[in-house]
């Protein structure tokens, strides 16, 4: 494989030349039409001037003798011309060409096949007389000056071209290894990402705008990355005190059994069997964020009434928010349909009110909303409980995440529910947003496209 630096040069070489190859074409092209035309135009001009010294010599000798055909052979040299003159009927009676002759014209040879004539007419006192046949080489280029000139300009291109590619070859190092310098800082960055050094990394400064948001990415990526190694040190420690409390609890109910200090009553089973349920919960969540991760999120899809699902979830949580004194006050708009996955959409809501009657101190209040419009279903929650600090609500969703103020026994939870929540709001093609003010309260709202 080629380093870029080298593919960069090569590439900066191959367009330097391909620019003076397309120049040098561009130029002879532009020569030969532009140029070929002005030459064309100054013989026309050149042309009339020879007819007329040519008309101005007959007039003076009143007409054309050994003399005045000398004159006229001579000024035609000097301008590198070929003329005939011809009489009125067509016929050649004099070339510059061969001044010594009057032969007949299929017999008259200028010695020169590559001359093309111009025809004039031949004017004496305003009246026609004959015709005057100006030859000039064929080829426009036909001049020593000419070809000297194109020789100098395609001279000039080669040097620009091998200049050029000399330039091309220096600068693009310099400009490669400017332009380069933030990748393979990048490029660094993302070897310090691998070996989890996520602190470490270069600060970057370019004026490239995708190299850029690279740049910013990158270092996002680490963040996360970062944040994400500090939550599963804490899911780590977490899971263990989830499990060891009840485990502890449970071993001890069973010792104080078989020891016979306690006997197997049913306030001592119960607290048995809560602590199992605790474990049974933290398991099943486990294993629905396994689900989660690997995208094997499965909906059986049916028919919902929202609104009755709603009403019945509330119904079951009602004993739990009356032991707390928790105040619930209900908007439910009737029979709102969804095509959706009920046992999913049952577990989104029970994560929902969980939190919402976990967080939410004696005396408080919870108000769920329940309403469709303009074919969009909006579902709200809203407690007026601890609330999430503002730095915090960007990660409530994330896999473990609990904010300090929800860290303590009484709440419990690993920081699953709401990652579940979400993923299971969004399979449906739903959304999810928190609004919260530490001390406040925390709005949660969910919305839904209605499909049926």
């Amino acid at each position: 494989m080629t380093g870029i630096a080298k593919q960069l040069s090569k590439y900066f070489i191959i367009i330097t030349m391909m620019s003076i190859v397309f120049t040098t074409i561009i130029s002879n092209t532009s020569i030969n039409f532009f140029f070929s035309n002005y030459i064309k135009e100054s013989r026309s001009r050149n042309d009339l001037k020879i007819v007329q010294y040519a008309e101005k010599v007959y007039d003076n000798n009143k007409g054309l003798d050994a003399q005045s055909l000398m004159i006229i052979m001579h000024y035609a040299y000097s301008e590198n011309v070929t003329v005939r003159l011809r009489n009125m009927q067509d016929k050649v009676i004099w070339s510059s060409g061969a001044p010594e002759t009057m032969h007949d014209p299929m017999e008259l040879d200028d010695g020169n096949n590559s001359l093309a004539y111009r025809s004039y007419p031949f004017n004496y006192q305003s009246s026609k007389i004959g015709t005057i046949d100006v030859g000039r080489p064929k080829s426009i280029i036909s001049s020593i000056e000419d070809k000297q000139f194109l020789i100098t300009i395609n001279s000039v291109i080669a040097v620009a071209f091998l200049f050029s590619i000399l330039m091309a070859n220096l600068l693009s190092s310099h400009i490669s290894r400017k332009f380069l310098k933030p990748i393979y800082m990048i490029k660094e960055n993302a070897k310090l990402i691998q070996k989890g050094k996520y602190k470490k990394l270069h600060e970057i400064t370019t004026n490239t705008n995708e190299l850029h948001d690279l740049s910013v990415s990158i270092k996002e990526l680490a963040e996360k990355l970062e944040y994400q190694a500090v939550l599963r040190k804490r899911m780590t420690s977490d899971i263990a005190h989830e499990l060891r409390t009840p485990v502890a609890i449970v071993q001890s109910h069973i010792e104080a059994f078989i020891d016979g200090v306690w006997e197997p009553k049913h306030d001592k089973l119960t607290i048995i069997l809560n602590e199992i349920s605790r474990l049974t919960k933290l398991i099943i969540d486990l294993s629905d964020l396994s689900g989660i991760e690997s995208d094997e999120i499965k909906l059986h899809k049916s028919e919902i009434n929202l609104s009755t699902l709603l009403i019945r979830i509330l119904e079951s949580f009602e004993p739990l928010f009356i032991s707390k004194s928790i105040q619930i006050e209900k908007s439910i708009q009737s029979n709102i349909k969804l095509l959706g996955d009920a046992d999913r959409l049952n577990q989104v809501f029970v994560n929902i009110l969980s939190n919402a009657y976990k967080y939410t101190a004696k005396g408080g209040t919870v108000r769920v909303c329940l309403n469709e419009s303009e074919g969009v279903i909006r579902v709200t929650v809203e407690d007026t409980g601890v609330g999430i600090p503002k730095e915090d609500i960007k990660h409530v969703f994330e896999r473990f995440y609990r904010s300090d103020i929800s860290r303590n026994r009484g709440t419990g939870g690993t920081g699953i529910g709401l990652t579940i929540t979400k993923a299971y709001v969004e399979a449906h093609d739903g959304s999810i947003r928190i609004e919260s003010e530490e001390g406040k309260g925390t709005k949660l709202i969910i919305e839904f496209m209605r499909l049926i």
